[in-house]
């Protein structure tokens, strides 16, 4: 989100890396790029990003200014796996438990 606004990221030179970083910022353990891009129709952000991986969030991550990424460009696919998951708990916080995967 910048000024109140939702974007996608810019698929060009996007990576796995890139990825990773993305899914830590939202709670999961890591991530990767999907070969997948889909056209977008909100605002494409202008920046590509350049992580190393060990950025805790995109927002730390080296960032160059491309005026190639607009609405109508293709925002990127990632695909985020395992999320961090505490024993503790709060009143109202809910967990998957007991499947054959960490997903179930």
């Amino acid at each position: 989100c910048k000024n109140n606004e939702w974007r996608t990221v810019c698929s060009r030179d996007w990576g796995n890396l890139d990825a990773a970083v993305a899914c830590r910022q939202l709670g999961y353990d890591g991530g990767y790029t999907q070969n997948t891009y889909a056209s977008v129709i909100i605002p494409v952000d202008p920046f590509e990003y350049h992580c190393n991986g060990r950025e805790s969030n995109l927002q730390d991550c080296e960032m160059q200014a491309v005026s190639r990424c607009s609405y109508g460009s293709y925002g990127t696919t990632i695909v985020c796996v395992r999320r961090n998951v505490s024993d503790s708990c709060d009143s109202g916080d809910i967990r998957l438990w007991g499947g054959q995967t960490t997903y179930e």
